[in-house]
């Protein structure tokens, strides 16, 4: 930021040139007058255009001090002004137009000191914040009643920054303090009271959300008063509009993240589809990490990898995994060719690479999975595969269920060809999905 005194010594130590006025630029955003340019100060400077002293413009030919003159010029339509040029950078002219006006005894009103002080001021930067007060004669008391609204405002903007960065499970807490020019006891703090407010969500209204900066958590208040399921069979009443195959609704993963973990925790999805746990997450102030054997190229947030082959080297500690699997022969196909694509395996394949997954999972003590999957029917010439009640075996000796969910289909899932092969075998046919909750022993 210019000083006064470094900007009398430039314009001091500058000598005078004519200039063809067509070279002048006026860039009226960077003019400190609030009011405009005053039309009888142009008037009169254009009576007396031999006597002007010369305007001072930038490096780049941007008029610094000097608009009216200028102005005036034009009206007479004079070729060449005299000139000053300075070395300043765009954002120091408004400063330099004022502090000019001011070292040369000229008064301005009161709201362009106003305007440019709220302009300027950058609570981050102190030192800047004191010389803006020295150099512009502003007592301390209305400098900083004229940067409440401004400081409420970037307060507000950096506290939801900061909840965001929250959300990154690679970005320690020192890390987002860094990004967001604070002390980690400041986000450590605002972490905290956040918890606390999602905690209360349901006694708070959304006025008083948006007194205290926190309105970014009416959609969550919203889910908890109209889209929260009371029981353990989950109906949905709409889609989402998603047409990825074995889609898995955002208002289950909402339900599941609520009722399943705490806000800030940490949850893996290896099977992550068209990214309904990346949305879901960040409605729901959890943190996630995503990978498929076959990405969504539209979701750049999920990465490859193939989770037969266990879990990735450098992922952060979850505290719940989330496994969508192919529903094996369901699937077969239907998400790739890959021979290491569980829909493509045998069910003893499909198992084993379960099994292995779970034990790894359970190796690292991580302290829930939630699974979801529909028993086999139909595609297995009718006989009843349970997939869920083989992986509760897998689980039974380091984990235990904390919550079953029945999720009936809401579309029919067989044809009429299909029906009535089951009508002549005399099988009631599988219309559900399971979702289980493991916690760990």
């Amino acid at each position: 930021m210019i000083t006064r005194e470094e900007l009398v010594k430039r314009i001091s130590e500058s000598k005078e040139e004519v200039l063809d006025i067509e070279n002048i630029i006026f860039d009226g955003s960077l003019y400190s007058r609030t009011g405009g340019i005053d039309r009888n100060a142009v008037e009169d400077y254009s009576q007396n255009i031999i006597a002007m002293p010369p305007i001072i413009i930038n490096q780049d030919n941007k008029i610094v001090d000097g608009v009216h003159r200028y102005h005036a010029c034009k009206k007479v339509d004079q070729k060449s002004i005299k000139v000053k040029r300075i070395e300043l950078p765009d954002e120091d002219i408004k400063l330099a137009n004022l502090l000019i006006d001011i070292q040369s005894g000229v008064r301005h009103p009161v709201q362009d000191k106003k305007s440019l002080v709220v302009e300027l001021y950058d609570p981050q930067n102190t030192e800047q914040n004191k010389l803006l007060m020295e150099e512009l004669g502003v007592p301390q008391r209305t400098f900083y009643e004229w940067t409440s609204q401004k400081r409420s405002l970037m307060q507000k903007q950096v506290n939801k920054a900061i909840a965001v960065d929250l959300l990154n499970p690679y970005l320690t807490q020192q890390e987002v303090a860094e990004r967001n020019g604070c002390s980690q006891a400041v986000v450590s703090r605002y972490q905290k009271e956040l918890l606390c407010k999602i905690a209360d969500l349901a006694k708070m209204n959304n006025d008083e959300l948006q007194a205290i900066d926190l309105d970014f958590l009416i959609d969550y208040k919203n889910f908890i008063e109209n889209d929260l399921f009371l029981y353990n069979i989950w109906n949905a009443k709409k889609g989402d509009n998603n047409s990825h195959f074995g889609h898995f609704p955002k208002l289950f993963m909402k339900n599941l993240l609520y009722y399943h973990t705490q806000p800030f925790d940490l949850v893996y999805d290896p099977f992550a589809g068209s990214g309904t746990t990346i949305d879901a997450c960040r409605e729901m102030f959890r943190k996630c990490v995503v990978s498929d054997l076959k990405p969504d190229k539209s979701r750049p947030e999920i990465f490859e990898h193939d989770i037969t082959t266990g879990l990735p080297d450098d992922l952060p500690k979850p505290d719940m995994v989330f496994l969508d699997p192919p529903y094996w022969k369901q699937a077969e196909g239907k998400y790739s060719d890959s021979e290491h694509d569980l829909a493509n395996m045998s069910l003893d394949e499909f198992y084993q690479s379960m099994y292995n997954l779970f034990n790894e999972i359970a190796n690292r003590k991580i302290n829930k999975i939630a699974l979801v999957i529909s028993p086999t029917q139909y595609p297995n010439n009718l006989v009843f595969e349970d997939h869920i009640f083989k992986f509760n075996k897998m689980l039974c000796d380091k984990y235990e269920i904390e919550m079953r969910y029945i999720l009936p289909y809401s579309t029919q899932q067989y044809n009429g060809t299909q029906v009535e092969k089951a009508k002549e075998e005399k099988t009631c046919l599988s219309l559900c999905r399971d979702l289980v909750v493991w916690r760990i022993k």
